[in-house]
């Protein structure tokens, strides 16, 4: 498989975890990124193009997701690390087109899922990590019952342990180089 369709497959594995645990605690969601939206020949060629339009349309949250109680909207960006920490490529684009959307990061440490809102977030950091940058995702969506997430936490590392054969190349450059350091 090439690494683009790579990215997508693995990206919507996780998007789909966190759409389902959402759901599961009364949130009701819908498909919003560009993954859902464009064939995978449009995706390719977005890629390419270096426009504001295709930026916005690339970096463009993944779910939409609404509490009928609370009649509150959130636009839910999804993100993964098999490690404790996360390179968020884009950031600079997130946060001038969807500063007040929700980033949910599935990392493989302590509760594995992490929410906030992406204006929120350091921008100078090339990498965030959980203690530093994120609160637990039951922070942002308070209908999310902690003790109920041993499931999910098990999926959610399954998952990381199935994808993590294969790594970004940036997120391996930083490993390497962390090494080093130390």
């Amino acid at each position: 498989m090439e690494e683009f369709s790579y990215k997508l497959y693995k990206g919507n594995l996780f998007k789909e975890l966190v759409k389902t645990l959402l759901e599961d605690y009364g949130y009701i969601t819908a498909p919003y990124g560009y993954e859902n939206q464009f064939s995978t020949m449009i995706k390719r060629e977005l890629a390419k193009n270096n426009s504001d339009t295709a930026k916005r349309i690339r970096c463009s949250p993944d779910l939409l997701v609404y509490d009928k109680e609370t009649n509150e909207i959130n636009l839910v960006e999804v993100k993964m690390s098999a490690k404790e920490y996360i390179n968020i490529n884009r950031l600079k684009d997130y946060r001038k087109y969807w500063e007040d959307a929700i980033m949910v990061v599935v990392m493989d440490c302590g509760d594995m899922f992490y929410a906030e809102r992406i204006g929120d977030l350091r921008e100078n950091r090339k990498y965030h990590m959980p203690r530093d940058d994120f609160k637990r995702i039951y922070e942002y969506f308070p209908k999310i019952v902690s003790e109920e997430l041993d499931t999910y936490r098990t999926m959610a590392h399954k998952l990381l342990e199935a994808t993590s054969t294969r790594h970004d190349d940036e997120e391996e450059t930083f490993h390497q180089n962390h090494e080093k350091s130390m």
